[in-house]
């Protein structure tokens, strides 16, 4: 995994306006989540952006290798594009989320990372923009803080 971190990344940050691809990296989301996810990503067409996620499911044996980490044939369609923008919003040190960042391709990847749990530099090396909170992720809050930012950056 760190040399998947240390790879050459051409980071990018851009305002909301000049983004055209979001994609999201999840893991077996609740029904309250998948609800602000909908509305996310309702947000973000009515922008004419297009949001891709990857969902990591409850019987997630099926789509994971003897090492824990996803399928090739899982993953394929999801990182065959090129993202603007990828959202991990699998929660601190997920090794799903963290993998699926790494190996698709995108011009600013963004974390969540919990400030109650101790650092870990492959996170950090991992993602270009990292939103710190105290304790577990608040999907909602999240969000909202990547479009503030995303908002606020010069045309």
């Amino acid at each position: 995994m760190q040399e998947l971190a240390t790879r050459p990344h051409r980071k990018r940050i851009v305002h909301l306006d000049n983004i055209r691809l979001i994609g999201i990296v999840a893991n077996n989301l609740s029904e309250d989540e998948q609800y602000t996810l909908g509305q996310f990503t309702n947000s973000m067409s009515k922008r004419h952006i297009i949001v891709h996620k990857i969902e990591l499911p409850a019987d997630a044996d099926s789509v994971l290798d003897k090492r824990g980490l996803p399928k090739s044939e899982f993953t394929k369609l999801f990182t065959t594009y090129q993202y603007d923008l990828l959202i991990d919003v699998t929660p601190t040190n997920d090794l799903f989320g963290l993998y699926l960042t790494l190996i698709t391709a995108s011009n600013l990847r963004v974390g969540y990372f919990d400030t109650t749990l101790p650092t870990d530099k492959l996170f950090i090396d991992a993602y270009d923009f990292i939103i710190r909170g105290e304790g577990p992720l608040s999907l909602t809050e999240y969000l909202t803080q990547i479009l503030n930012y995303l908002t606020q950056i010069r045309k």
